[in-house]
């Protein structure tokens, strides 16, 4: 009877996290037609920075859904006990198949100040977008540029939105592990806590990786998701941006030790910072300077008719 109790509630959080609005359509045509240069694309990344910041400000102010995704948050909180015991018991156990299959050992062991920052998963992901980005630069790839130096961008804004402000706001302490259980490890004690109603255990900000008070949301939820969501809108792609999110992410699951709804979030976070980070890059190119000198312009002469005189006609277009 309890195991169906939490496969229900299981089922219940998957059902609301795919519910949650996570894919929007540009309002205007991106035009591939004619290449950003190398300049243009740092400068529309870099001018763009405050107009991300103020989409991600007003989100919650005109956010449409907002009283039902908060309806859902609840849900997934309340429930998060049961959620995230099952989770425990049956998700995290499969990172050991990936394990199997994959390692991805430190980049960097000998230089600190890197290996600090870039160790593990997270190293590999840095590195390989660098390097991305170096590759695009090198051989004028537009989209590999777009991608690296966007993906660079969104985990930015991913890191002080996530890690910095939210975690510092809510404070809520991580789940313990076993949930239900006594443990002889670090995660079985204090501030890891069998309640999921743990909120506001306030601390300074943050910024490296600490226990106390800096469960919702995932950081490297938000982290990969944003990630995924640039990459599969510049390459439109999502299969591959999505698999290696949710492959990194499950890689070291147990590490991350979260609540599920806190997951949840960081993944929804994660989508939207993509989203706007994208969109805005795009709007600021469609009305780069240097993408207006570089587009063609067009004549056809032709007769028409103005104001019932018939005479020779000039169309511009570009």
């Amino acid at each position: 009877m309890y195991k169906s109790i939490m496969k229900r509630c299981a089922l219940l959080v998957a059902a609301l996290f795919f519910s949650l609005p996570m894919v929007a359509q540009l309002d205007f045509e991106i035009d591939r037609s004619v290449k950003e240069s190398r300049v243009g694309i740092i400068r529309n990344t870099l001018l763009t920075i405050d107009d991300d910041a103020k989409a991600i400000i007003n989100r919650p102010l005109k956010n449409p859904n907002l009283s039902a995704n908060g309806v859902k948050l609840f849900a997934m909180i309340v429930t998060d006990y049961q959620t995230t015991k099952f989770f425990q018991e049956h998700v995290e156990p499969l990172d050991v198949h990936i394990r199997s299959v994959l390692s991805f050992p430190d980049l960097y062991p000998n230089l600190p100040v890197l290996g600090r920052w870039a160790f593990g998963v997270d190293g590999w992901m840095y590195t390989g977008v660098t390097a991305m980005y170096a590759a695009g630069v090198l051989t004028g790839h537009e989209k590999m540029q777009e991608a690296g130096i966007l993906t660079v961008k969104a985990v930015v804004e991913s890191y002080v939105v996530s890690h910095v402000l939210l975690k510092t706001l809510v404070a809520r302490h991580r789940p313990a592990r076993p949930l239900g259980g006594v443990g002889s490890d670090r995660d079985s004690q204090y501030p890891f806590v069998q309640s999921p109603l743990d909120f506001f255990n306030f601390h300074v900000p943050y910024l490296h990786s600490d226990a106390y008070g800096t469960g919702f949301p995932s950081y490297h939820a938000t982290m990969f998701f944003a990630f995924a969501s640039v990459n599969s809108k510049v390459f439109d792609n999502s299969w591959v941006p999505y698999a290696l999110a949710g492959t990194a992410l499950l890689y070291d699951i147990r590490g991350h030790n979260h609540w599920v709804s806190e997951l949840v979030a960081g993944a929804v976070i994660g989508e939207f910072i993509g989203k706007v980070v994208y969109e805005n890059y795009h709007e600021r190119r469609n009305d780069s300077n240097s993408l207006k000198k570089k587009r063609k312009y067009s004549t056809q002469l032709g007769m028409g008719q103005n104001f019932g005189v018939v005479g020779p006609s000039v169309v511009l277009s570009w």
